[in-house]
């Protein structure tokens, strides 16, 4: 299959009607770019894409004129519309991930971008691609035979290599603005690199993200970063915590219903994957959903259609899915619970959070002082708590299972109780109190025995996770010292 894409050019492919309005160009011009390839280069192409940056629901009045145009001159010749829904025409990250998914779609095809129509971004975008994406593509432009002195116009094609090794470019725009902070969050040494992996995934539009980590580790925070570095900002964030409704709650909440569907359903009701058309919706504890739901949002991924409760008509979305789960989703898939297809669909690119214990303990300071400032501003407290060196020493000790969520809810606690010094007595018991009893032994080992015994009881048996928080490299580690103290 060969194909050629482009977009239409209003300054070129169009002249005014009537002299005296020269600024008011509404004819399809018989000399423009686009009429110019179709008269003299177009055969060998089984379809031209032709691209405008309107949206679909908007309409685009010049385009359907251009293409009646192309197809009386040239009923043969396949024109298929494409509406790119680009808000700003000279914002690269606004054009790159649009083009990216449609050559993208195509990649089975032999490709020649009409590279003259367009604005200097759009060329540019043009040019990344075909450098990066590694298809089958060639750059053509025309040049009126005026300048060459033909009669006819000629077609040339850039010559760029194409480098067979990956790369990325990134082109920033240089706004006159101080950059936006997030005194919201903060985002330590320790999970720089996954926010740098998620500005990254952000880039490249449509592709599906599963953020694993632990229940408090922020992966809800994270996946709204994702959404806000990507073309979709300015589009809806929709997030639903999948573990928090029954299957039929769901389905309702998720693609909607019409009225009558069921018995209190007294009107037509928007699902969430429609409210989040065209931005991003986040499925967080996908793990938890059932066999059921999980042929539901397969069919969403593969067809982006939902189907509403008690309809009969399917209809098309366009949204960006990041899941989350603090699930072993392969293990899952192994014992028949979770969809291998689905997991292959959620997880093309994958983001992991560390707990809060993973951090280490330069960051939970970091983190205990930030939430100090942090939750006083939220609670229009007078002072800021100051904490005596032994109700510090408790924070900075405690492993919080709950990681980040439940450091955050500890203090607001203390700012809720305290007024303007915190001391051992005024933590919570479970901080203080330590779990399983403790030894006041000075042996090593029976310290050691002590310790494992300790974790296993605050995280439930969960051995992957007392091994975390007790710092052994290996879980086998860990299983070969239960074994030595005969820790059950």
């Amino acid at each position: 299959m060969k194909i050629l894409v482009s977009w239409y050019a209003k300054n070129n492919d169009f002249v005014p009607s009537d002299p005296q309005k020269p600024f008011l160009r509404d004819e399809v011009n018989p000399q423009g770019p686009t009429v110019q390839f179709h008269r003299y280069f177009y055969k060998g192409y089984d379809k031209h894409v032709l691209l405008t940056t309107r949206r679909e629901e908007a309409s685009d009045a010049f385009l359907d004129k251009l293409v009646r145009a192309l197809q009386r001159e040239h009923p043969e010749h396949q024109i298929e519309t494409r509406y790119m829904d680009v808000p700003d025409v000279i914002s690269y990250p606004d054009i790159k991930p649009k083009i990216e998914t449609l050559l993208l779609e195509y990649r089975e095809a032999d490709i020649d971008i009409f590279f003259s129509p367009g604005t200097s971004v759009m060329q540019v975008t043009w040019f990344v691609c075909h450098q990066s994406l590694g298809l089958r593509t060639r750059l053509l432009q025309t040049r009126e035979g005026k300048f060459s002195g033909k009669a006819e116009p000629e077609l040339i094609e850039l010559k760029i290599e194409q480098s067979s090794v990956p790369r990325s470019v990134i082109l920033a725009e240089q706004k006159q603005q101080k950059p936006t902070s997030r005194p919201d969050y903060l985002i330590g040494e320790s999970i720089a690199p996954v926010y740098e992996k998620a500005r990254l995934v952000a880039q490249t539009d449509r592709v599906t993200c599963l953020i694993r980590g632990e229940s408090g580790t922020g992966k809800e925070h994270l996946a709204r970063y994702l959404h806000l570095q990507s073309v979709r900002a300015s589009k809806p964030f929709v997030a639903v915590n999948c573990s928090a409704l029954t299957d039929s709650l769901l389905e309702s909440r998720l693609f909607g219903y019409l009225k009558g569907a069921f018995t209190d359903a007294r009107e037509d009701k928007k699902g969430l994957f429609e409210e989040a058309n065209g931005g991003v919706i986040f499925l967080d504890e996908i793990g938890d959903i059932t066999p059921m739901m999980q042929q539901s949002l397969l069919r969403v991924l593969q067809s982006a259609e939902i189907l509403p409760l008690g309809a009969t008509q399917s209809r098309r979305v366009d949204v960006r899915v990041v899941a989350a789960t603090h699930r072993n989703l392969e293990a899952m898939c192994g014992e028949g619970t979770f969809r291998w297809d689905l997991y292959y669909r959620l997880s093309v690119v994958e983001l992991t959070l560390p707990t809060l214990q993973e951090r280490g303990l330069d960051e939970k300071k970091e983190l205990l002082d930030f939430f100090l400032t942090k939750i006083q501003k939220e609670l229009s407290k007078p002072h800021r708590l100051k904490l005596s060196r032994e109700a510090r020493q408790h924070l900075l000790n405690y492993p919080y299972a709950g990681n980040i969520r439940e450091l955050e809810n500890v203090i607001t606690n203390l700012y809720v109780f305290c007024e303007e010094e915190v001391h051992e007595h005024d933590l919570p018991a479970r901080l203080t109190r330590p779990v399983g009893g403790g030894t006041t032994s000075f042996n090593w080992q029976e310290a050691e025995k002590d310790l494992i015994a300790r974790a296993l009881d605050f995280y439930k048996g969960n051995q992957r996770q007392a091994c975390r928080a007790l710092g052994y490299g290996s879980i086998n580690t860990l299983r070969k010292k239960m074994e030595v103290y005969g820790v059950e």
